[in-house]
């Protein structure tokens, strides 16, 4: 029940912002790369046990990944612009 309410939120609140979420969403490597990154700082400053495990530069690397995807892999697709 909470998930549907939360996608069914997030669905209505992306269709007043972007008309087109979903699309955008499933190019948006920047945007997962930047979540990862948090997911990796979070979880190595929080949880200390799992900082033998994953190197301090992922955050680092992944947030370098978003850069990249960003300015490269994004810019290469056409723009629709304002059809408002």
């Amino acid at each position: 029940m909470l998930r549907m309410l939360i996608t069914s939120t997030r669905d209505a609140v992306a269709r007043v912002l972007i008309p087109d979420a979903a699309a955008v969403y499933k190019k948006a490597w920047s945007l997962r790369l930047i979540e990862l990154a948090a997911v990796a700082d979070i979880i190595l400053n929080v949880v200390p046990v799992i900082g033998d495990y994953l190197p301090w530069w992922l955050t680092l690397a992944l947030l370098g990944g978003a850069y990249v995807a960003r300015l490269l892999i994004q810019n290469k697709e056409p723009t629709n612009g304002d059809k408002a």
